[in-house]
């Protein structure tokens, strides 16, 4: 048992909290401790959410009058604002996808947030067949942060590599794990590449999003 935790501990990336510099992109209806699905065939709307939150003002800011700061060092800033009371508050985003790190940065310029590929290959990506170390990475993230925002790409490799059951309990723990935490987890997937039964099961205890224009 020993053994096993020193292993996990030594091949377990240590995922940082950060957030971005405020820029908005859309507008949507997110509760902290909710799960929301994403449908949709490639992870498009998903991503533009995800960013639009770790990018976005904090939605429960008290101070309506307060500037939207481009800096990402708002800690060494020495200008007076009104959104240093509520800085704790911003949305901090971990994300798994199928995308490469360097393209999901380039098309939703995102800088500081931790994007992890979900891959065999490359840097900065974690194996399809480790649904532990997703989880453990998930798990310690959203304890670390003060205001966690996960996005989950890829679902359908991941059922593919490993079969649903284990898949749909990584799922249930990551749904339970939100709760607990008052986080928000978006789970994107593509209805068609799945059995009926499964997007059942998936959708049963998930929110779909009601987007603003």
């Amino acid at each position: 048992m020993i053994e096993k935790l020193l292993r996990l501990i030594q091949r377990k990336p240590l995922v940082v909290p950060a957030t971005e510099p405020i820029s908005h992109i859309i507008n949507c209806e997110i509760a902290r401790g909710s799960s929301y699905l994403v449908k949709e065939v490639k992870v498009e709307l998903s991503m533009k959410i995800f960013a639009s939150l770790v990018k976005g003002k904090c939605q429960d800011c008290a101070h309506p009058e307060a500037f939207p700061c481009e800096s990402v060092g708002c800690e060494r800033c020495t200008l007076l604002c009104t959104c240093k009371n509520c800085i704790r508050t911003r949305a901090q985003g971990l994300c798994f996808s199928m995308c490469s790190p360097e393209e999901a940065r380039m098309m939703y310029t995102i800088q500081t947030t931790p994007v992890f590929w979900i891959s065999n290959h490359g840097t900065d990506r974690v194996s399809p067949r480790d649904l532990e170390l997703i989880a453990d990475m998930i798990s310690s993230f959203l304890k670390r942060s003060k205001n966690p925002v996960v996005l989950l790409d890829g679902v359908e490799y991941l059922i593919a590599i490993n079969g649903f059951i284990p898949v749909f309990k990584m799922l249930r723990d990551i749904q339970e794990w939100t709760i607990l935490n008052h986080a928000v987890f978006l789970l994107s997937i593509n209805p068609v590449s799945l059995e009926e039964k499964e997007v059942a099961l998936i959708e049963r205890n998930m929110k779909e999003l009601s987007i603003q224009a």
